[in-house]
């Protein structure tokens, strides 16, 4: 009986993300599956240690150790969901790596290499969204400004950010007087696509036209057999931003975006969940800004207002049915992020007494 197994979800590199951790462990309760959740970090410091049932510090992900150790824990401990919440640590988990962890029957939810190529790499994006007809902004490199200075008013509004980013890294919202100056202040900073600093700056970073309308988060989850058959759409407009993901933010209804997640569904292959964020232009029309193919920073405001997508997906690795109201929420509630803190260990010291009064 599925039910009597132990399972294991492993949730790595989620960092600030750390409430991910006991969502999955209140998931695994509430579907009454006994398992455990281990988070997994090169950091012994991160938030999630404080957290999981068992925490495991793995090397960095582009160091050359990262791959043994990987190999082996999962050959030794055999989890039974892997999800990752780095960018670019997936580019590494995708070139190989996702496919030998799968060998030890975990599923891994990370693309495979062509699909996580063109999702890292938002030039590629959005050329590939472009040749399948998926809204997207008119996008250059930034080693085109000079032509795009030369072709465009002096009032157009630009978006420059990191070709390779995440997290609106390199981020500049400019009029077409400052766009050089925009772009050779973001190639400062740009990575390529191993997460190194990029040899050439300014074609590591990119040129978009700024789109004026609500900016809306949006997850698609998808079946764990890597078919693409979509689930469910969770969405939510954004109100405020803060460090690449969104401050507050109010639950709205996913119908409009699901005929592009289907697609993208077809496209991607995903094992899980996606996420994708749209703009509005002016005439209302959502188009695709960026994809992360993982869980985002944006789910949070789903899940206060209902939603459940930790259990949907723990159903779904105990090969239970899919329960649909798992993924239902209340629409129109509005949520704001706020810090919290994590006890992550303690030294041997005496208690510091407090101090009495006269």
């Amino acid at each position: 009986m599925i039910n009597n197994k132990h399972m294991k979800i492993v949730v790595a590199s989620a960092g600030r993300r750390a409430h991910y951790i006991p969502w999955f462990r209140e998931a695994l309760q509430s579907q009454k599956i006994p398992g455990e959740v281990i988070a997994m970090d090169y950091r012994a410091t991160s938030p999630t240690v404080g957290l999981a049932d068992r925490a495991v510090q793995t090397p960095a992900y582009n160091s050359s150790e990262y791959l043994t150790m990987m190999r082996q824990w999962f050959e030794a401990e055999r989890p039974d969901l892997f999800l990752c919440m780095n960018d670019y640590e997936m580019q590494i988990l995708s070139n190989g790596l996702a496919a030998t962890l799968r060998d030890t029957g975990c599923t891994v939810a990370v693309l495979d290499s062509a699909a996580q190529d063109w999702v890292l790499d938002k030039y590629l994006m959005a050329k590939t969204l472009e040749e399948h007809a998926i809204p997207t902004p008119q996008t250059r490199l930034g080693s085109e400004v000079s032509d795009v200075v030369t072709a465009c008013p002096s009032d157009m509004i630009f978006v420059v950010k990191h070709r390779f980013g995440s997290g609106s890294t390199g981020l500049h919202i400019v009029q077409t007087p400052d766009l050089e100056k925009a772009v050779a202040d973001s190639a400062q900073t740009a990575l390529g696509q191993d997460g190194h600093k990029a040899p050439d700056g300014p074609a590591a970073v990119l040129i978009q036209e700024h789109l004026p309308g609500h900016e809306f988060g949006v997850d698609g989850v998808f079946s764990l057999d890597g078919q693409g058959e979509l689930l469910g759409v969770l969405a939510r407009r954004t109100e405020q931003m803060r460090a690449g993901d969104p401050d507050v933010a109010t639950t709205v209804s996913g119908e409009r975006f699901v005929p592009i997640m289907r697609q993208l569904g077809r496209l991607l292959r995903p094992v899980g969940p996606i996420n994708a964020d749209f703009r509005e232009n002016a005439a209302g029309e959502p188009q695709i800004i960026d994809i992360n193919p993982r869980m985002g920073g944006g789910y949070p405001y789903n899940h206060r207002a209902g939603a459940d997508m930790p259990a949907a997906l723990v159903r779904a690795v105990a090969g239970l049915e899919h329960l649909p109201e798992l993924l239902e929420y209340e629409l129109g509630v509005t949520t704001a992020r706020h810090e919290e803190f994590t006890i992550i260990g303690r030294e041997a010291a005496d208690t510091v007494p407090s101090i009495s009064q006269p």
